[in-house]
C-alpha cells in the first residue's frame, strides 16, 4: 500500500518549514510502530504552502497481536489456600483481564503468573482516518494561530488535506475541512486540480509549477544563479543558511539581477552584504577578489523574469542602503572613545551592573594575564582594546538594531577611523572570535586576551550571582563562552592556569562586591564546568574520548599541557606495548585501589622479587619526575612501560593478599606507590585496551 498525505494552508514561515517535516515524519513513524504497521520507506517534501508525506510499502493490516505477560511469582499472586491475592488482583487489573484468565507459567525461578494478550491485527484503512487527524492535530509550532471560527491552533490557516491510499481517498474532517483529492498549483502559476492516483499528484503538482522537492529547489537556485546571473570575473556570495531560507520561501525559484547606486560601496562592505543577506535575503555579487559589486541576486517566487519584482527590490533595497550610510556617517562624526562614557547607563545584568562596570573588571583580570604570558609591552594596547571592546554597541549602526550582526567589526573599523592602534582595532573585531562552533578564532593577544576577560567575567559573575546553566535553559550563553575560552587558550598555546585564572575573576567580582555566592562553591562549579568543555573541544578534534577522559580525570588546570600529554597517549597506543602498559597498570590499580597510603617498610620486604621491585620503582619514581617536569611524556610512559618485567615476576611468585596483615598492607603500599607512578599524567585505567 502507498500512503500520500498532504497539508495544504497559507503561507508559513521558512524557519518552520524543514522542523516541521521532520516531526510529521518521525510522528507518523512513531504511530505506525504502536499500531504495529509496517513501511518500507517514509519520505517527505515541502514548500511554504504544503507539507507532503509520501509512505511506500505501508502494510495492509495491523500485525497480529500474540504477548505472554509475566507477572508476580505464584507464592506472591496467591495466599496458602490458593485464594488470589491483592498483588495477583493488581496484576490482572493492570492487564485488562479477569482473575480466572490468569496463566500460570513454569521458569527456571519457578511458576509465575502470566497474561496472554491476543489481538488480531485490523486493517490500515480503517485506521488511517484517525491516524492522520491526529497527526495534524498533534503537529506544534514556535508560533500558531487559530482563523474564523476554528478552535485548533496551526501555524498558519489550513487550506486542504489530500489524503490517498493506494489511490483511495482517506476520509477525515477537522472543523469542517475535509480530505479529498484536490489539491493547488503555485499561487500565481498554477490552479487547484484534483488526482485519481498517487502518481498523478507527482505529475500535476509540477505542471502546476510547484517542485515540492526541498533539495531540488536548492539545486535550482544555485543552477539558474550560475547560468543567468553571473557575468566573467564574478562570484554570487551564497551563504548556506541565506540559501536554506531562500529556499523555503518560494515554491518555484527564479533568480533575477538587480542594481543599486555604487555610492553606496563608501559604506563598509560588510555592513552592506549584512543589509541584503539580512533585512533583504538577497545573494550580493562580488568580483574576482571579492569585493563587492554594485548588484545583487533576488529570488523570485515565479516561473520568469519580472522587470516590476526587480525594480521593486531594487527600490526597497536602495531605502536600506541609505539607512546604513546614514547611520555610518553619524557615527563617523564622533571618535570610537566617546562612546565608552555611555556604556555606564547599559546594563549587563542586575546584580553585575553595567557594560562599563564589566570592562573595569576585565581589565583587572587583564594585567594579571599580560604579566602572567610575559607580554607587559602589549599591556597599553591590550588595555585600550578592553576599554574600546564593546564602544560600537552604543553606536547608531549597532544601537538601532538593524545591524547587531556587526558588533566587533563595526567598533574595528570605527577605532582605525579614530586613529586608533591597528592591533587595537583589530583586536576588538577579534575578541568575538568564535562566535559559534568551527568560527575563527583570534589571532593577536589584544583579540585573545580581551576575548577571554570578557567571556570569564560572563561566566563567573552569571555563576557568582546564581544563573547557571541547566537543561536547555542558557540565556546568558555560558557553555558557549567556556567553549570559546577553552578553544582560544588551546589555539594560541597559552601557558596559563585555569585555576588562577578563574580565581583572578572571582577577585574582582567579589571586590566589586557583587558576588553573592561563597566563592569556594563557585569556583569549584566553574572549574567543572570548564572540565566539561574541554572534554568537548578536545574530543572534537578527534582524539579518543577515553584518552581524553584519561588526561583530565588527573588535571586540566594546564589546557595546553593536557592536550600534549593527550598527544603523547594517543601515540603512544599505536605502539604494541600500548596493551601491555593498560593490562599491567589496571591489575596493580585495581589490587590496590582501597587501599591508603605509599609508605613501605623495608623491613617487611620478604621475597627477592620484593626488593628488586622496590629498587624499580624508586628509580623508575625519579626518572619521571625529571621527564614530567621537562614535559616528556612520552619518554614517562616508556620508563613506565620499563617496569613491565619486574611486575609480571611479583605477580606471579608474590601473594600480594598474605595472611599477616602487615606483610599484606605493606604490598599493598607498594603497589599503591606504583600505582600512582602509573598515574602522574591520566587515570589510565579509564583507557580501553586497543
Amino acid at each position: 500500500m502507498r500512503l500520500l498525505f498532504e497539508i495544504g494552508m497559507e503561507e508559513i514561515p521558512a524557519r518552520f518549514l524543514e522542523q516541521a517535516l521532520s516531526d510529521i515524519k518521525n510522528n507518523l513513524q512513531k504511530k505506525l510502530k504502536e499500531d504495529r504497521i509496517a513501511f518500507d520507506s517514509m519520505k517527505t517534501y515541502g514548500t511554504p504552502r504544503r507539507l507532503v508525506l509520501l509512505v511506500e510499502g505501508l502494510g495492509e493490516k495491523q500485525e497480529d497481536l500474540n504477548m505472554l505477560n509475566m507477572g508476580p511469582a505464584k507464592s506472591v499472586a496467591y495466599d496458602s489456600n490458593g485464594e488470589i491475592s491483592r498483588a495477583g488482583l493488581g496484576f490482572a487489573k493492570s492487564q485488562g483481564i479477569e482473575p480466572k484468565e490468569l496463566e500460570l507459567i513454569e521458569t527456571p525461578k519457578g511458576e509465575y503468573i502470566a497474561a496472554r494478550k491476543f489481538m488480531k491485527g485490523e486493517e490500515t484503512s480503517k485506521l488511517l482516518p484517525e491516524l492522520l487527524k491526529s497527526l495534524v492535530m498533534e503537529l506544534s509550532f514556535p508560533n500558531s494561530m487559530k482563523w474564523g471560527e476554528k478552535h485548533f491552533r496551526f501555524a498558519r490557516p489550513i487550506q486542504w488535506f489530500l489524503a490517498l491510499a493506494d489511490d483511495e481517498v482517506v476520509d477525515f474532517e477537522i472543523e469542517d475541512i475535509r480530505s479529498g483529492r484536490k489539491s493547488k498549483g503555485h499561487r500565481f502559476f498554477g490552479q487547484e486540480f484534483e488526482v485519481a492516483t498517487i502518481d498523478e499528484y507527482f505529475q500535476k503538482i509540477r505542471e502546476n509549477n510547484v517542485i515540492i522537492d526541498i533539495e531540488e529547489r536548492k539545486n535550482m537556485i544555485k543552477s539558474l544563479i550560475d547560468e543567468n546571473c553571473i557575468e566573467e570575473g564574478e562570484q554570487v556570495l551564497i551563504e548556506p543558511g541565506l540559501l536554506s531560507e531562500v529556499t523555503n520561501l518560494v515554491e518555484y525559484p527564479y533568480p533575477i539581477v538587480g542594481t543599486f547606486n555604487s555610492d553606496f560601496l563608501e559604506v563598509p562592505q560588510d555592513v552592506l552584504i549584512i543589509s541584503m543577506e539580512v533585512h533583504q535575503r538577497y545573494f550580493p555579487i562580488l568580483d574576482s577578489n571579492g569585493k563587492l559589486l554594485p548588484k545583487f541576486v533576488v529570488v523570485r517566487n515565479g516561473i520568469d523574469f519580472s522587470e516590476n519584482v526587480k525594480k521593486g527590490n531594487e527600490k526597497v533595497l536602495s531605502a536600506r542602503l541609505a539607512d546604513a550610510r546614514f547611520f555610518y556617517q553619524e557615527d563617523l562624526k564622533n571618535p570610537l572613545v566617546n562612546n565608552v562614557e555611555k556604556l555606564k547607563t547599559v546594563v549587563f545584568q542586575k546584580d553585575l551592573g553595567t557594560i562599563y562596570n564589566k570592562i573595569e573588571r576585565a581589565g583587572k583580570v587583564a594585567e594579571y594575564l599580560t604579566k602572567k604570558l610575559n607580554i607587559e609591552d602589549r599591556a597599553e594596547n591590550v588595555q585600550r582594546t578592553i576599554l574600546l571592546a564593546k564602544a560600537d554597541l552604543v553606536s547608531n549602526m549597532i544601537g538601532e538594531k538593524e545591524f547587531t550582526k556587526l558588533q566587533g567589526f563595526m567598533g574595528a573599523d570605527y577605532a582605525l577611523k579614530s586613529g586608533e592602534h591597528e592591533l587595537v582595532s583589530k583586536g576588538i573585531e577579534e575578541h568575538y572570535y568564535p562566535r559559534f562552533q568551527g568560527d575563527k578564532l583570534p589571532t593577536e593577544y589584544e583579540g585573545v586576551i580581551a576575548g577571554i576577560t570578557d567571556r570569564l567575567d560572563t561566566l563567573c559573575g552569571c555563576f557568582g550571582v546564581g544563573i547557571i546553566p541547566s537543561g536547555s535553559k542558557d540565556p546568558f550563553a555560558l557553555r558557549r563562552a567556556a567553549l570559546g575560552i577553552v578553544n582560544i587558550i588551546l589555539n594560541s598555546k597559552l601557558d596559563l592556569s585555569l585555576d588562577e585564572l578563574v580565581e583572578e575573576s572571582l577577585k574582582t567580582l567579589e571586590t566589586a562586591g557583587v558576588l553573592k555566592r561563597p566563592k569556594a562553591e563557585v569556583k569549584k562549579e566553574i572549574m567543572e564546568f570548564f572540565k566539561q568543555r574541554a572534554i568537548n573541544v578536545l574530543t572534537d578534534m578527534n582524539y579518543s574520548k577515553d584518552v581524553v577522559l584519561a588526561v583530565l580525570d588527573t588535571d586540566y588546570d594546564n589546557l595546553v599541557e593536557a592536550q600534549m600529554k593527550i598527544e603523547a597517549l594517543e601515540k603512544f597506543a599505536k605502539n604494541e606495548k600500548f596493551n601491555k602498559l593498560v593490562s599491567m597498570l589496571k591489575r596493580v590499580g585495581n589490587i590496590s585501589k582501597d587501599h591508603e597510603g605509599t609508605v613501605i617498610d623495608g623491613n617487611l620486604l620478604v621475597a627477592d622479587i620484593e626488593k628488586e621491585l622496590y629498587t624499580k620503582s624508586l628509580e623508575v619514581s625519579k626518572a619521571v619526575e625529571v621527564e614530567l617536569s621537562n614535559k616528556e611524556y612520552t619518554q614517562y610512559l616508556e620508563t613506565i612501560l620499563s617496569t613491565e618485567e619486574v611486575i609480571d615476576k611479583y605477580f606471579e611468585s608474590v601473594m600480594v593478599m598474605d595472611k599477616d596483615e602487615n606483610i599484606k598492607n605493606n604490598r599493598l603500599s607498594q603497589l599503591r606507590f606504583i600505582s600512582e607512578i602509573f598515574n602522574k599524567i591520566a587515570n589510565l585505567t579509564l583507557i580501553e585496551e586497543k
